[in-house]
């Protein structure tokens, strides 16, 4: 398709690009797609030189300006952009001063996402994919890939997809740079007596983030040792600052074979650029370098530890990340305050067999995609959290699980308008669904396998709805947006929910409109309700069913674990706990119906009696006293009840009781 020109030649857009190193590798696809978009516009980057020299070669820009906050104060910036006269500005940026730089340089069209308090500096603000308070854990790629979009639409109303629009579009997660400064890399190897056919492997065990990234040196220095045995010569890499290069120096004392180290040279980002693509592998921390390594396709090993995975997902098939799923983690935090467990219990033997099954995967163009994770799944659950990945809805309503959006492109459930329109799937019914429809969905795949979903639609809510779920939930949110934040905050705690798929929303003045979320199908589960009647028969199909002893303490488990995370259900009928049965075999007990699902301000321990009082009266017909005390005392980890213990408890059977009577008058009115 041509694209239709609506915006004159010469359209002159300013790109305030990311300053960290990695972030900027990030933004290349969605550079790529700008230029394609808008290729009649004059386009100039806003960077620093750390930036500017990361993305040399590209052709993406007609020109540059390179500011130093160091060296420009805010006026004296926006004065220098001022004169430049700009038309539009894409802030790609997330700092408030970056959208006040350039309010103050009177750009007409500034375009950028609506966070930090600087919305009303923008005129086009992009709202941000927010979970109730979170942001929500997609990839940088598509986070910049989207604002562009959004850009490119605001900018040019008419813009029509044209070849090279879509030729970008199908690699939008291909990460791209260009190579550095070969002379200085072939000196700096002259000068180690090395050649590319030594097979050089990359360490680098720094990161500008803080020393929570950083797995501990010595192991490095153990890593070095075994590929060097291997035949490989190891180059440790650094940031020219003191911090860092103490970290390699460490690592050449510490390693008993001869490694090369940049501590002592002077590497620009050009060269280092040059010596990460002659690499056969790179081993190192969540930091910018990845991203380097990734666009020259060198085979990569990322160990991650206080930082989210989702945020850097890449999508690149010859890397391999390892990580542990810890209770504290991922906190973002830039000093551990507690033992680094997130690092720690990442073993030598764990990077250095990674190592071994990229070094040995043959020919790049051959080499079948590669883990993601050190562990395939979290203990508690059936699939690792943070090894999902979500893009944005095609028409930014919502997000979508990456895995399954070809599946919903296929089945026309993609976008909001679609979803509601669709009359697919068998309508589950049952009394109180109000404005609520729950579907079940058999869709088949591309390679022929079957994949049942659970779709959810919420239709308009009264004002009285909307007004109370404000006072309570104090959010404007969707009930969807509710339910799938629920199943992503749950899974990272290590509590066992469905994997969410997708939500949608769309809002007016009072708050929700419609929405709609989907959730993947528990593996070979159902609900205690309907197995716990059926015990001798089911025990068959479940081994957990055949020691009621066992079920009491797992459901006393999960309940405690859902507690310790700081949620609480509000509605923990065993109507809403799933037994379920992997891949693996393993039998794990499920909660579902998360849109009730908060986690409360104060008053926590009245929430607790709600969810221990729902389970206890809907448990009373197939759990005897005894079987109950077991369970307290599993709740609590304790076989012997203190006085504080006890008087919960009571206030639990006292809401029972009043949740039987409310059960017995609501059966009455039923009656006709």
């Amino acid at each position: 398709m041509q694209h239709n020109k609506i915006i004159p030649d010469g359209y002159n857009i300013l790109v305030v690009l990311p300053a960290p190193m990695g972030d900027a590798v990030l933004a290349a696809p969605a550079l790529r797609y700008l230029r394609a978009g808008l290729p009649q516009a004059k386009i100039t980057f806003l960077t620093n030189p750390t930036v500017l020299e990361i993305l040399d070669g590209a052709d993406w820009a007609d020109d540059r300006i390179v500011l130093d906050k160091k060296k420009h104060g805010l006026m004296a910036a926006a004065k220098i952009l001022r004169e430049r006269k700009f038309d539009a500005v894409v802030l790609m940026t997330n700092s408030f001063r970056s959208a006040m730089l350039v309010y103050l340089a009177d750009i007409k069209n500034r375009i950028g996402y609506h966070r930090d308090g600087r919305g009303w500096l923008l005129t086009c603000p992009v709202p941000v994919f927010s979970l109730l308070g979170r942001f929500a854990p997609i990839s940088m790629i598509d986070y910049y890939q989207f604002l562009i979009d959004r850009a490119i639409e605001h900018i040019d109303q008419h813009v029509q997809p044209n070849e090279s629009m879509q030729s970008a579009q199908n690699q939008n997660s291909v990460l791209q740079l260009f190579a550095g400064e070969r002379v200085e890399i072939d000196e700096l190897f002259k000068r180690w007596h090395l050649s590319d056919e030594d097979r050089p492997v990359i360490m680098v065990p720094g990161g500008a983030f803080g020393p929570s990234k950083c797995w501990p040196a010595e192991r490095f220095a153990q890593v070095a040792d075994k590929l060097t045995d291997d035949g490989y010569r190891v180059i440790i890499s650094c940031a020219p600052d003191e911090v860092e290069r103490d970290i390699a120096r460490r690592i050449v004392t510490a390693a008993k074979n001869n490694i090369f180290s940049l501590a002592d040279e002077k590497l620009s980002l050009s060269g280092l650029k040059e010596l990460i693509r002659r690499c056969c592998l790179m081993v190192a921390n969540d930091t910018g370098p990845c991203h380097i390594a990734a666009a020259f396709d060198v085979p990569l090993i990322t160990l991650f530890g206080p930082t989210d995975p989702r945020w850097t997902a890449t999508g690149y098939e010859n890397e391999i990340r390892l990580r542990v799923d810890v209770d504290c983690g991922p906190c973002q935090q830039k000093t551990c305050s507690g033992d680094h467990r997130c690092l720690t219990e990442i073993r030598v033997d764990d990077v250095y067999n990674a190592a071994k099954k990229l070094l040995t995967s043959g020919d790049k163009k051959h080499r079948r995609p590669l883990p993601t994770c050190a562990k395939d799944a979290m203990p508690e659950t059936y699939y690792s959290p943070f090894a999902e990945s979500f893009e944005p809805l095609p028409d930014g309503n919502g997000l979508v699980h990456k895995n399954y959006t070809k599946l919903l492109r296929q089945n026309n459930l993609l976008t909001i308008e679609d979803v509601f329109a669709s009359r697919e799937g068998e309508h589950l019914t049952k009394p109180g669904l109000g404005t609520r429809e729950r579907i079940r969905l058999k869709l088949t795949d591309d390679t022929g396998q079957k994949v049942v979903l659970y779709l959810k639609r919420y239709g308009s809510h009264s004002i009285t709805a909307l007004l109370k779920r404000r006072l309570i939930r104090r959010s404007r949110a969707a009930a969807a947006v509710f339910d799938f934040a629920a199943g992503l905050n749950l899974a990272e705690k290590g509590v066992p929910v469905a994997r969410p798929i997708a939500y949608g929303q769309q809002s007016n003045w009072l708050g929700e409109k419609r929405s709609f979320v989907i959730f993947e199908e528990l593996p070979n589960a159902d609900a205690l309700e309907r197995l716990l009647p059926r015990l001798p028969e089911q025990q068959k199909q479940y081994k957990l069913l055949q020691d009621k002893n066992e079920i009491v303490r797992q459901i006393a488990r999960l309940v405690r674990r859902l507690h310790e995370s700081g949620f609480y259900h509000r509605d923990l009928y065993l109507s809403h706990i799933f037994l379920c049965r992997d891949r693996y075999d393993n039998e794990r007990l499920c909660l579902i119906d998360l849109q009730r699902v908060f986690r409360p301000l104060m008053y926590s321990q009245r929430w607790r009696v709600k969810d221990l009082a729902q389970f206890y009266f809907s448990a009373r017909d197939y759990f005897n006293e005894t079987d109950m005390t077991n369970f307290f005392k599993a709740y609590f980890q304790s076989d012997v009840l203190s006085s504080e213990k006890i008087l919960l408890i009571r206030a639990v059977h006292r809401k029972a009781n009043r949740i039987a009577r409310h059960d017995i008058k609501r059966r009455q009115k039923q009656v006709p």
